[in-house]
């Protein structure tokens, strides 16, 4: 499935931005590399929607990241539960037989882990859009970037209160 949520390129160069690449302590998180979630749990378009469904409920997360293979974990799409629930549920596809790939949304939003988280959320408001895997150069999945992220590692309540905001506000 491909929708508005993942519809263009990347958002940014990955690395094309510098600066402060940690947040160490006591300093304020700059960097995606400094709020996402490492190492998210993933799955290959091969996999049955079922598969994938049972992967979110084991991880507790309404988003996967697919990948080519386990391996190189080269992004090429995300399913998210409201795939899951629009393309097979509500068509009444099998999900045992419905492959990832055919209701995967693709090409996804991404970011470096340079980019500076602030560029991410405009993004995620821009898009409505909860969730954005962080690939390096070459496009390989290291992690992701979520509004529990925001909320949790950011300790900027305006900033995630306002992200909230925009992400859940009715489209137009």
């Amino acid at each position: 499935m491909k929708d508005r949520n993942q519809t263009s390129l990347p958002i940014g160069t990955p690395g094309g931005e510098t600066g402060n690449p940690g947040g160490g302590a006591g300093r304020r998180p700059e960097r995606c590399r400094d709020i996402m979630t490492k190492d998210p749990a993933c799955c290959l378009p091969t996999d049955s929607a079922a598969k994938a469904a049972q992967l979110m409920l084991k991880h507790n997360t309404g988003i996967l990241p697919v990948v080519r293979s386990k391996q190189d974990k080269d992004l090429v799409g995300v399913i998210t539960d409201r795939d899951l629930a629009v393309t097979v549920v509500a068509m009444d596809r099998d999900a045992a037989t419905t492959t990832v790939e055919s209701v995967m949304s693709h090409p996804p939003i991404v970011c470096s882990p340079d980019d500076a988280y602030q560029k991410v959320l405009r993004t995620m408001e821009r898009l409505q859009i909860r969730r954005v895997p962080v690939v390096d150069y070459a496009g390989r999945l290291l992690g992701l970037v979520s509004q529990a992220d925001v909320a949790l590692r950011t300790h900027d309540d305006a900033q995630t209160s306002e992200m909230l905001r925009e992400i859940s506000r009715p489209a137009a």
